[in-house]
């Protein structure tokens, strides 16, 4: 499940999530929102925060287009 599916699947704990992502990458919660929207893709090392706190791979989160 990639990240915009897997939050928008939260729908009583998405904002939540969200910022809780925003503060584990030091990022703010629009980006968080643009990274939802596909509009820019995180750093790979904020991919990979991201990918541990919902114990996802980050992979599955953001796979890359082949």
């Amino acid at each position: 499940m990639v990240f915009r599916d897997y939050i928008k699947s939260l729908p009583n704990q998405q904002f939540d999530t969200i910022k809780k992502i925003a503060e584990l990458t030091s990022s703010s919660v629009q980006s968080v929102y643009r990274w939802m929207n596909g509009d820019i893709i995180p750093h790979p090392l904020k991919q990979k925060a991201i990918a541990e706190y919902l114990g996802m791979s980050v992979e599955e989160l953001f796979p890359t287009k082949q």
